[in-house]
């Protein structure tokens, strides 16, 4: 099996901000205080990987920089847009913002071509043939260029994963959210969509991945975030936080995954 490759120097400096959120806290109508007062801030060409143990928000608090879920206050603006109830602003965030799911969302009644090309045509009023010929590139550059005129049914977990990768980049976003995006696949096909991610990251997308992966973290990632009960325990540089973390409950969650 190929493995990841260390990201060695990365030639991209943090930029511009691309997410700023500022005490950020989400109730859920039972209740449930999913997130408390988070803040993260992520520059241009950055890979912020969060963790955290199940039920921690995570996820949730991904979702919320692209309008998936809302919160109740504090403040998130995405590539200088402010998320609030504004459909349009969300609309606007939306289509800046590439977002690849644990489970692939694809059309099963559309080939894996028409996948591709369905939004961009409809969202961005491309041609069609311009957004065929991006999208058949954007195949070839994640390794399954010979499955576009496939259903997504014919196809593996992994590649299925990568058409959802390739259909995100169609959209020419500006960052990339990743949720969980290998937890739904067999053992031998996370390396690929891994290595996908590796080839996005040195070419300086933007990305802020949900995962497990610790090599994958270790490896790609400038900062890792983990979260715990709907807060921000830690944030640090990977060999930081892996080899020397600094907060109680970091050192007990790796303590429980490694």
């Amino acid at each position: 099996m190929t493995q990841v490759s260390p990201l060695q120097a990365k030639d991209r400096e943090p930029r511009a901000v691309m997410i700023e959120a500022r005490n950020v806290e989400k109730w859920y109508p039972n209740g449930y205080h999913a997130l408390r007062g988070v803040d993260l801030t992520v520059h241009q060409g950055e890979v912020v990987v969060i963790m955290g143990p199940s039920g921690s928000g995570k996820s949730t608090f991904l979702r919320t920089f692209n309008g998936l879920e809302e919160f109740q206050s504090g403040s998130i603006v995405i590539d200088g847009m402010a998320l609030g109830n504004d459909l349009r602003q969300i609309g606007a965030v939306r289509r800046e913002v590439g977002m690849v799911f644990q489970q692939f969302n694809l059309f099963p009644h559309l080939t894996v071509l028409d996948n591709l090309t369905l939004a961009p045509t409809l969202v961005r009023g491309r041609s069609k043939a311009q957004v065929q010929h991006q999208a058949l590139e954007l195949l070839e550059r994640v390794g399954i260029h010979e499955q576009a005129h496939k259903y997504p049914g014919q196809l593996s977990g992994g590649q299925q994963q990568r058409v959802a990768i390739a259909r995100s980049l169609c959209m020419e976003p500006r960052l990339m959210l990743f949720d969980e995006p290998t937890s739904a696949l067999d053992p031998e096909m996370v390396q690929e969509v891994l290595l996908v991610m590796l080839e996005l990251a040195r070419g300086g997308m933007t990305m802020v991945v949900v995962t497990h992966e610790l090599r994958f973290a270790r490896q790609v990632a400038d900062r890792v975030v983990l979260m715990a009960e709907g807060e921000v325990v830690e944030i640090a540089p990977p060999e930081q936080f892996f080899n020397t973390p600094q907060h109680p409950r970091s050192k007990q969650f790796l303590s429980q995954i490694s």
